[in-house]
């Protein structure tokens, strides 16, 4: 890789840290092929999602993705443009990943933004299962976990999406995947989750709850997810319960103690011994 694809993947690189920080301290028990596989994949997945999730208009969000389609299919035949695709397709394990693969990620990451707004956490899990099942399925192969953890992989995917996604409430309550049981149980429109209030308090903290839950159990049962999802469910456990504690869990979650860093090297220690 010459300096200036050196310079420009690092500039992707350090958007995703700058989303995932505890992945810098989980890469120190990487061996160094994973680590730049983990990074590159890491990389391209944050910038679909931010097509996916973070772009208001539909047709440069569509543009987007469908550039990435066929950026994807071309680094599977040999011809790649993008530094994050360069890195990632020059790794001899990412032959193990199937071309129809790419165009399910991409095609995942257009239907989740024409989700209609979910009832419930599980329908909420459903639908963005359209992009995490790719997403899932790539770690797989390109990491070598089991198959049969996709499923629930993919769950844990989610629910980080999740927890990015609900420190933005105060500022746009209204693109955010709030399910509507929640805002029917704490009497709220969508409107009102921009305000600082009692009744949010209580929201987040139920939705936290449920959350919780759902991570807790798919931990269980993806006994042998690849290292890096663990490392990252078992931080966000610790993050949404001690949101929960707050007074106001909303602020809980955004705010980074400084115990965060020593909770995800003892973590990456923990799950790389298994």
């Amino acid at each position: 890789m010459s300096d200036a694809q050196s310079g420009a993947f690092a500039s992707f690189e350090e958007k995703w840290l700058a989303a995932n920080p505890e992945q810098a301290i989980v890469a120190l028990f990487l061996p160094p092929d994973a680590r730049l596989r983990s990074a590159a994949f890491g990389s391209l997945v944050h910038e679909l999602e931010q097509a996916a999730f973070g772009l208001r208009e539909d047709h440069v969000a569509e543009v987007k993705i469908q550039w990435w389609r066929q950026e994807l299919l071309a680094a599977a035949s040999g011809s790649s443009r993008h530094p994050l695709s360069a890195v990632l397709f020059a790794d001899p394990q990412t032959a193990k990943v199937a071309a129809a693969d790419w165009t399910a990620l991409c095609d995942g990451a257009l239907a989740v933004r024409q989700a209609g707004v979910a009832s419930d956490l599980e329908s909420l899990l459903s639908d963005h299962a359209a992009l995490y099942l790719p997403v899932a399925g790539i770690e797989v192969a390109l990491f070598g976990t089991p198959v049969a953890d996709a499923a629930t992989t993919a769950k844990l995917w989610t629910i980080s999406h999740l927890l990015l996604a609900l420190r933005h409430l105060a500022d746009a309550p209204e693109r955010l995947p709030v399910p509507l049981d929640l805002l029917a149980r704490h009497e709220m429109t969508r409107a009102a989750l921009a305000e600082s209030t009692p009744k949010r308090a209580g929201l987040v903290r139920d939705f936290l709850g449920r959350l919780e839950d759902s991570a807790q159990a798919a931990l269980n049962d993806a006994a042998r997810a690849s290292y890096v999802r663990r490392v990252r469910a078992r931080l966000e456990l610790a993050l949404m319960r001690r949101a929960q504690r707050a007074d106001d869990p909303l602020h809980g979650l955004v705010r980074q103690p400084g115990e965060a860093h020593w909770k995800a090297l003892w973590w990456s220690w923990r799950e790389a011994r298994r």
